[in-house]
């Protein structure tokens, strides 16, 4: 046995087990240098276990809130300097004001712009966290404190609206992993939560069936079970692994309780719920055979994930 052979990881195995997205990685390596990947003879990427180990500090410097300009000097160096300190305290913060600026302005390639920098160079949950929930939770206030804040919540919205819309098609059309039904009760123009975990999935390289508006409960199994008997529609598997209900405001139905168990019952395939509404009826988080999906992203994922893999 060859003792110096080294295992090898190509980019998309590396973006499985780090839960960064292949164009990340390769911002982080083009753009900031973080990453050094070897090469194949026929010109592949390919990454190590130490690879894999410089992701995961990355993630640990993001989640600190420091910027990823300013990770390189620190991935051998467990202390904060003076200057990244500074940076952790500004640079989110920093993001979000230059981005209500931009709202402000009804300036829309500069802010279509930014988004997309910032979708390159840091993964969804770092986002999602850092920069879009605080930045909707600014216009939010914007809108209820001054003349003008409701249209600028709503020119921001629309923006991030049509990206995510964008990336969830493209990805999608791309995916040929198992299939997942996300009902968005919301509705599609109150979707935005619901977009960032459809995401969230497609990056783990599943493929969504998604109704962004409600329809009836009772209709869940009836979806199932006709992605069941029609499964030669399309490449591979047609059939729906999973079904995800998020909405983030209470919603009016009848005896929901009853008719969500009715329903995660009835569809005989992993049942989960996501969003707000779990806080507004907080009795949602403990129905039988049903599971409710904590607010990180990546944990939602990897929730998903492993009830999948358990009911194979």
């Amino acid at each position: 046995m060859d003792m110096n052979v080294v295992d090898q990881y190509s980019i998309r195995q590396l973006s499985e087990i780090s839960g960064v997205n292949a164009v990340t990685i390769r911002a982080w390596e083009r753009r900031y240098g973080l990453l050094k990947p070897s090469r194949t003879a026929k010109g592949h990427r390919f990454y190590t276990a130490d690879d894999i180990e410089t992701v995961r500090n990355i993630l640990i410097w993001l989640e600190r809130g420091l910027a990823i300009s300013k990770v390189r000097p620190l991935l051998n160096n467990e202390q904060l300097t003076t200057d990244a300190s500074n940076s952790v305290n500004n640079h989110w913060q920093e993001t979000v004001d230059h981005s209500l600026v931009l709202a402000q302005q009804f300036q829309r390639e500069k802010l279509e712009q930014q988004i997309s920098e910032l979708f390159g160079n840091y993964p969804l949950d770092t986002l999602a966290s850092n920069y879009f929930l605080p930045i909707r939770d600014a216009l939010d206030r914007q809108s209820r404190q001054r003349f003008g804040g409701q249209a600028e919540k709503i020119f921001f919205d629309s923006e991030l609206h049509t990206d995510l819309m964008s990336r969830i098609r493209h990805t999608n059309s791309n995916n040929n992993g198992e299939r997942v039904l996300l009902l968005a009760l919301d509705g599609q123009q109150h979707g935005i939560h619901a977009l960032l975990l459809a995401l969230a999935l497609l990056e783990a390289g599943y493929r969504l069936h998604c109704l962004f508006d409600a329809c009836s409960l009772r209709e869940i199994p009836y979806i199932i079970e006709q992605s069941q008997l029609h499964p030669a529609q399309s490449p591979g598997n047609n059939s729906l692994k999973a079904v995800i209900c998020h909405s983030d405001s209470k919603q009016d139905i009848p005896q929901l309780e009853q008719e969500l168990v009715r329903a995660a019952t009835h569809a005989r395939v992993p049942f989960f719920l996501s969003g707000e509404w779990m806080n507004i009826t907080p009795t949602l988080r403990n129905l039988e055979g049903i599971t409710a999906l904590e607010p990180s992203l990546r944990e939602s994922v990897a929730t998903v994930s492993q009830s999948l893999r358990k009911n194979m």
